[in-house]
């Protein structure tokens, strides 16, 4: 119930940030769109009163030109040019029509010879001298212009195509009409190219197409409005924008949060997970300390009753063992029994020599008021060598001291040499014969490490959170205290014990002690009265 807590909280905390940053970027998508509709719509506007302005300005000159020809103004130059622009389309309109209708054509007066100068159509009053056909006929010119004049504005134009002539004259308001839109188409082409627009085209009062600049693209903003010029009055210009760049970035953008969302979506998840085994370890973390607070209570409480029980133990002890003394020395059996007396008096003073040792084993324990002096590690852990070696080599089991021979550490050297021995015969009884024991150490910045290793079957998983308990064993004739009293001098010492256990490998114990205990609280069990 409590990891699907630990869960489902971050879970639902992912979700509602997701769902919120989700809507949030889908409404920051559809406003940046929106910007970007908006930002072409203001470059049209601008665009479309710069070329308005731009129209106004050119058919201004020309006005000022047709009423007032002696007025040279530096435009003058480009009426000309605009002439000639004007002679070029009509002659690519009449060359490029094989069969010549005269009503598409838009021209008021035109005439058709065929090469002999015979008349075979006619549109309007025109009327051409022989002197301009004679060239044309006679091939020796393909082409007749006569440009307007001060005198004579109308624009006479001949041509051959093929086997026919063609001759047309332009008046005053043809040719006005024509300079118009040559004037207008120019200015598109120049500014269409200059403000990479993709077209322009121009209506008539009508809807009638008037002129187009361009060519006619998909994926375009379209900007209509009213002319609204006095030269062009009742017309329409539309202006096509490319939408490539502003659909490039709302693309880009679309494509980038569509990746954060994804992004968002593993790390949240990761996230989740990351924090679920963060805190199933800290549960775990805490259940330790939970249960390491328990046992060292437990441990206190019973070692402060144990020294207790053991002062008040000791002094009927001594009188026992002194009377058992005195009983086989002065009262003597008969010689039948003498053998099984002194046998039954052997085997109490050796029960009494056991218990005396369990008492001194758990004053030793408790005595967390011994000053603490800097000793030697290799020193302490050799003479726990040295005491248990006999034991060890009637097993066949080597005890091999690795401890570096420059480790010093502040401790009481008595009490950890009695942690020390506690967990080495420990070691020794799990093995039972043939293997080894193995002391060594590892230095850190603050602490010093020291392993005790055996070659043993190991400690079954479920007993490994209750070996330091005390009475919890698992031999025939153990009684249970070693382990809780060794790890009790360690806690004394401010350090740490932990065991690594593997089945049918063996078993290692880790010993962590501070190299200076004045860097590190320690927690002090006083003596018992």
């Amino acid at each position: 119930m409590r990891d699907k807590r630990t869960v489902l909280f971050p879970s639902l905390l992912f979700v509602v940030l997701f769902i919120l940053i989700t809507v949030t970027g889908f409404l920051q998508i559809k406003i940046i769109q929106k910007n970007l509709q908006e930002l072409l719509e203001s470059q049209g506007e601008i665009l479309f009163k710069h070329l308005k302005k731009e129209i106004d300005t050119n058919l201004e000159y020309l006005s000022l030109l047709e009423k007032s020809p002696s007025i040279i103004t530096p435009n003058f130059l480009n009426i000309m040019v605009y002439d000639e622009a004007i002679v070029e389309d009509l002659y690519t309109l009449l060359s490029d029509t094989k069969n010549l209708e005269l009503g598409k054509i838009p021209l008021e007066d035109l005439l058709i010879l065929d090469d002999k100068g015979r008349v075979l159509a006619k549109k309007g009053t025109l009327k051409i001298p022989p002197s301009y056909i004679r060239p044309l006929v006679s091939k020796t010119q393909e082409t007749f212009v006569k440009m307007p004049s001060r005198h004579e504005k109308s624009l006479v134009m001949g041509l051959r195509i093929g086997d026919r002539i063609v001759f047309f004259s332009l008046d005053d308001a043809e040719l006005e009409a024509f300079r118009k839109k040559t004037i207008v188409k120019e200015v598109l082409e120049s500014e269409g190219k200059r403000f990479d627009i993709s077209g322009i085209s121009i209506y008539g009062p009508k809807g009638e197409p008037y002129l187009t600049t361009g060519e006619k693209k998909e994926n375009v903003y379209v900007l209509s409005r009213p002319l609204d010029s006095k030269f062009l009055p009742k017309y329409r210009m539309e202006i096509l924008l490319s939408r490539v760049v502003a659909d490039d970035i709302f693309r880009r953008m679309t494509v980038n949060f569509v990746f954060i969302l994804v992004f968002l979506l593993f790390s949240g998840a990761l996230s989740t997970y990351a924090i679920f085994l963060m805190k199933k370890k800290h549960d775990e973390k805490v259940k330790e300390m939970e249960r390491e607070m328990e046992l060292k209570d437990r441990l206190v409480s019973l070692g402060r009753l144990a020294s207790g029980m053991a002062h008040e133990i000791r002094n009927p002890l001594n009188a026992i063992s002194i009377s058992v003394q005195r009983l086989k020395r002065e009262f003597v059996p008969e010689k039948d029994k003498r053998d099984e007396y002194n046998e039954f008096i052997d085997i109490v003073r050796g029960e009494l020599r056991r218990v005396d040792r369990v008492v001194e084993e758990f004053l030793l324990s408790t005595k967390s008021r011994v000053p603490f002096a800097r000793e030697n590690l290799y020193t302490i852990a050799e003479d726990v060598v040295t005491l248990i070696r006999e034991k060890a080599q009637l097993k066949e089991i080597d005890i091999v001291n690795r401890i570096d021979r420059d480790a010093n550490v502040e401790c009481q050297k008595e009490r950890l040499k009695q942690a020390f021995y506690n967990i080495v015969l420990n070691g020794i009884e799990a093995i039972g014969n043939n293997g080894t024991v193995e002391i060594s150490s590892a230095m850190t910045k603050e602490s010093i490490d020291i392993s005790i290793k055996d070659t043993g079957p190991g400690i079954n998983e479920g007993d490994l959170r209750s070996i330091f308990e005390y009475y919890f064993t698992t031999k025939d004739k153990g009684m249970g205290i070693g382990l809780p009293i060794s790890y009790m001098i360690v806690k004394d010492h401010g350090g740490d014990i932990k065991v690594l256990s593997e089945k049918g490998v063996g078993t290692k114990f880790v010993i962590s002690l501070p190299l200076d205990q004045t860097k590190k609280a320690r927690s002090v069990t006083p003596d018992a009265p």
